[in-house]
């Protein structure tokens, strides 16, 4: 019987490899999934403003400790988003919000980061035509499966 002292070597570098190959393929599709996760939670937050729905933007929000909304500055903690939202969509009549530009940066399993620009129409009940662009980020936690905003920063762009 002939050895073949490195066919032991070659296979376990070829099964290694492709193993490898495995793994990266499965975090690319990992990625992807979490990529069009927090694009949807993204695209139910512009719905849910849309729609002047001040309890549903705030549940979009994480429930932990350190949630916060910075809006131009303003730093807005969890126990005050409801009442913040309500304030702000209580003037208004209709709005119409999209994202013009989204990007997600996937930090690992539980962390993602979204950025972009958005653009907002609205009118007050007063009759005032409201006409505004912003860059926002915001970070995404999952806990329990669930995609949320921990922490959003806006700045109107003058």
């Amino acid at each position: 019987m002939k050895r073949y002292p490195y066919a032991a070597p070659l296979v376990l570098l070829l099964c290694f490899s492709f193993a490898c190959q495995d793994k990266a393929a499965m975090a690319e599709l990992e990625r992807a999934e979490i990529v069009k996760a927090i694009e949807t939670a993204a695209d139910n937050l512009a719905s849910a403003i849309s729609r002047l729905d001040a309890e549903e933007v705030t549940n979009l929000f994480s429930k932990t400790d350190g949630t916060k909304y910075i809006s131009d500055g303003a730093f807005i903690p969890r126990d005050g988003l409801g009442e913040t939202f309500r304030d702000f969509y209580g003037a208004l009549q209709e709005m119409n919000f999209i994202f013009e530009k989204k990007e997600v940066r996937v930090l690992n399993q539980e962390v993602a980061v979204l950025t972009g620009g958005a653009h907002y129409t609205a009118v007050t009940k007063e009759g005032q035509n409201i006409d505004e662009r912003a860059i926002f980020t915001s970070v995404y936690k999952r806990a329990n499966g669930t995609w949320s905003i921990f922490q959003s920063h806006k700045s109107l762009i003058k």
